[in-house]
């Protein structure tokens, strides 16, 4: 996914302000053992990538994606659409277009593989491109804490064994 936008933006202020947030945080509280606060502040992250996310299509210049630091985010989208009425509210009335979650096929998994069979430098350094205007945007419209809490706390605290763990 593409993005561009600017920390002026008013519509990241709007998608901060989610109708039924408490639905949703209990729905997340539901599935994983956290306390109330740490899924409001997942649930923020999360919306906060999904106004990104949205962004997207506006500009060549980045491709978003979901990697294994944004695990825990990823897992609050989860949630978030399982809430279908209000996902899809959220997206059509606040982000103004509808952010489908595509997990990666097989196939392109498979391909990815094969790549990097034969070409490892060739995708390692395309990865690394990719990272660093992800990272690149994310600072300079969502701010250092923002690429802080996402590529160094969460990845820390919420690693994928103990995302495992907690969930009910």
């Amino acid at each position: 996914m593409k993005i561009a936008l600017s920390k002026t933006d008013t519509s990241l202020g709007k998608a901060l302000d989610c109708e039924h947030e408490d639905d949703i945080i209990d729905g997340f509280i539901n599935r994983y053992n956290v306390t109330r606060e740490e899924a409001i502040d997942i649930f923020e992250e999360t919306k906060k990538w999904l106004w990104a996310a949205a962004k997207s299509s506006e500009e060549d210049s980045v491709t978003m994606s979901i990697d294994a630091s944004l695990l825990i985010i990823d897992e609050m989208w989860h949630t978030f659409i399982l809430h279908t009425k209000y996902y899809h509210n959220f997206c059509m009335n606040v982000l103004k277009k509808f952010i489908h979650h595509l997990p990666t096929p097989k196939q392109e998994k498979e391909a990815y593989k094969l790549q990097l069979e034969r070409n490892p430098t060739a995708v390692v350094e395309e990865r690394k491109t990719q990272v660093y205007n992800q990272l690149s945007f994310l600072y300079d419209n969502l701010g250092a804490e923002t690429v802080i809490k996402w590529y160094e706390e969460y990845p820390s605290k919420y690693t994928p064994e103990y995302v495992r763990n907690i969930k009910k």
